[in-house]
Formats: structure tokens, C-alpha cells, sequence
């Protein structure tokens, strides 16, 4: 089937790809061994009535040791089946392509998503959307990606009922990730988790990086600095801008300059306290969300600046750049551009297009 451009498309793709053996469904289904606990300790249970009823006691302790095993297999399986209703998972693999930029790294890894969830979820839907050549790209495809892997997710419970969590298994350029977590919300009454590429040697290929509902803040691992005021700028605009690669002025500089060329007023820039790889768990992830929520949130804006247009200077993961438009963009997506980096320009571009 040809897929038509700038359409999302939706794939359900099943359950795990190699099903657990009878012997060991056997050991691990918990309503077995809640079953057999019933029938021992009804069985035991009756016949230590018995005894005392006939005021027979021979044997009685026997029975009630038989009856307390039987109540004992009956707690084990209930918190079996608690423990396996708590690793039910369903898996959304999440797939805007830019086919600007190498198409054959993003089936890479959309191919190693699947995998993954296939490996560790009980249910796995795959929404895709091929992203056009020519810039700018189409807004309206990418909330299109996200009201269809909301609908995904509808269907994934639908097919799992009694799934405790939601992984989404992102593949998308940084301002996308932005603008798809600005459309998807955090508000969900399941925990959606989003997940990232390991960039390191080892396995599994990805790892639960970050939730979408607000967490504690347990760490400062970001500095924040004094927002700046851009010479000839629109006070009533903000930006944010994030660099968690070290880039240092080499990502300073580009940001002024956009910020100058945008008509930006107000700059808020967050760097990492620490040079080197940031490391992957979900802590690390979920602090520089939550630091990164709270500065621009606390941040001294003036008045209009807050009621105003703001954009976002994205680096890092894509599991943090959706999570940060699910948290910051949630309420007026159109309100917010995240720029992207063109290496062929060595300028920034806005996304989505702005409009004058």
C-alpha cells in the first residue's frame, strides 16, 4: 500500500513476539495457585470442623496445618496476579520520519522500537508519519500523528484492559517531539512513560526515561541562568533555551542571534552542571524535566512576557523534548515555536512556520 504524505498511519501489531512456555504460565498465573490454594484449604478446612464437631481431635492439627497452606497458596496467588497486572504494558511506537535526514536511521530505529516493545509489553501499536523533504513541515501532520496514537492508545486498551502503564517509544526530530508532546498532554488517566534509545553499548535498546505527569523535584543536575534582555526584542516574548550537550557558546551564540532575527525579548538559558553523557535512567530524565518546568515557571518574565508568544531552544533526547511540551505547551500549543537547527544555514528554523 502506498502511504500518502503527511498522513499519519496506525499499525496494530500484537502482543509479544515469543509467548511465555505452558510450564512456565503455569508457575507464573497466579489464579492457578489461587485456585488450588481454595480447594486445599476448603478441603483441610472442612475436615478440621469435622474433628471438632465429633469432638474427635485425631489428626485435627494436621488438618488445620493443611487448611493454613492452602490459605497461604491463596495469598501467593493473589500477589502474583497483582505483580503480573502491574508489569501489563501497552506499547506505542511512535514514528515521524524525516526523510531529509537519513530515512534508513529512522527505520533503524523504529525497527529496534517494535522490537523492544514486542520484548516488554503486552499489546504493540505503531503510528508512523513520514515527514516531508521541503521545510517547513506541516503542523497540522504532526497533531494528526498525535490524535492517531491517542487513538492507538484507546484501542491498546481496549485489547489490554487491566494494563497498568502506557510506554511510548518515540522516533522524531526534537521540535516535533515538542509540538506532538504539546498535543498529547499530560493529563491522561493512565501513566504514560516515554522512552529512549540507549545511546551506549548494552541492552535493551531503550529504557522508561521520563513520565508525563509532574514528579518531585529530587535534583538540581541543570544551571539556570539570569534571563537576558534582547536588544530590540518584543517584550512580550520568551524563550527557552535548553543545552544539554555542552555546547556552551557554540550554542549560545546561534540562540542570540535567532532570538535577534525572531524578534525575541527575553531569554532564559538552562546548561548541564556536569560535562559528559547524561546518564540514562529514568531519575536523571525525569530531574532535568522537572528543573527545567519549575525555572521556566519561577523564572522573573515581565508581566507581558508571560501572556505572550514563546519558543523553545531544544538539544538532548527527544523522550525530554516530548515531555516538555506535554508539560509547558500543553494548555496553548499554538502559543509556542521550537526551533530547530539547520546545519546546511547555520541558522535556526521555527517550528511550526511562523506566521506574520
Amino acid at each position: 500500500m502506498t502511504e500518502t504524505p503527511n498522513a499519519p498511519t496506525m499499525t496494530v501489531i500484537g502482543g509479544p513476539s515469543a509467548t511465555p512456555s505452558k510450564a512456565r504460565r503455569v508457575i507464573t498465573d497466579g489464579a492457578a495457585w489461587s485456585g488450588l490454594g481454595g480447594v486445599v484449604a476448603g478441603g483441610f478446612g472442612i475436615e478440621a470442623v469435622k474433628t471438632v464437631m465429633t469432638h474427635s481431635p485425631t489428626g485435627r492439627w494436621w488438618f488445620v496445618l493443611g487448611c493454613l497452606v492452602g490459605l497461604g497458596l491463596m495469598g501467593g496467588g493473589a500477589a502474583l496476579c497483582v505483580r503480573a497486572s502491574a508489569k501489563t504494558r501497552i506499547g506505542l511506537v511512535v514514528t515521524a520520519s524525516d526523510s531529509g535526514r537519513g530515512a534508513s536511521r529512522a527505520e533503524l530505529l523504529e525497527s529496534k522500537a517494535i522490537e523492544y516493545s514486542q520484548k516488554t509489553c503486552a499489546v504493540t501499536v505503531q503510528t508512523h508519519l513520514t515527514l516531508p523533504v521541503a521545510h517547513p513541515w506541516p503542523k497540522e501532520s504532526i497533531d494528526a500523528l498525535a490524535d492517531e496514537t491517542i487513538a492507538a492508545a484507546g484501542i491498546a486498551e481496549r485489547l489490554v484492559s487491566d494494563a497498568a502503564r502506557i510506554n511510548v517509544i518515540p522516533t522524531m526530530p526534537l521540535p516535533v517531539g515538542f509540538r506532538f508532546g504539546a498535543r498529547i498532554g499530560h493529563t491522561h488517566p493512565r501513566e504514560i512513560t516515554i522512552h529512549a534509545v540507549r545511546q551506549r553499548d548494552g541492552g535493551p535498546s531503550h529504557f522508561p526515561a521520563t513520565r508525563l505527569r509532574e514528579s518531585p523535584l529530587t535534583v538540581e543536575l541543570l544551571t539556570v541562568e539570569q534571563v537576558e534582555l534582547i536588544e530590540g526584542g518584543d517584550p512580550a516574548r520568551a524563550a527557552l533555551a535548553i543545552d544539554l550537550q555542552n555546547l556552551r557558546a557554540d550554542f549560545v551564540q546561534p540562540v542570540r542571534a535567532a532570538c535577534r532575527a525572531h524578534g525575541i525579548g527575553n531569554l532564559l538559558i538552562l546548561s548541564r552542571k556536569i560535562a559528559g553523557p547524561l546518564d540514562e535512567d529514568t531519575g536523571t530524565y525525569t530531574a532535568i524535566v522537572e528543573q527545567i518546568c519549575r525555572a521556566w515557571r519561577d523564572a522573573p518574565f515581565r508581566a507581558s512576557a508571560r501572556t505572550g508568544r514563546h519558543a523553545a531552544f531544544l538539544t538532548g533526547p527527544v523522550a525530554i523534548s516530548i515531555a516538555l511540551g506535554a508539560r509547558l505547551a500543553h494548555i496553548q500549543p499554538d502559543r509556542w515555536t521550537a526551533f530547530t537547527y539547520d546545519n546546511a544555514s547555520s541558522t535556526y528554523e521555527p517550528f511550526p512556520a511562523e506566521t506574520t
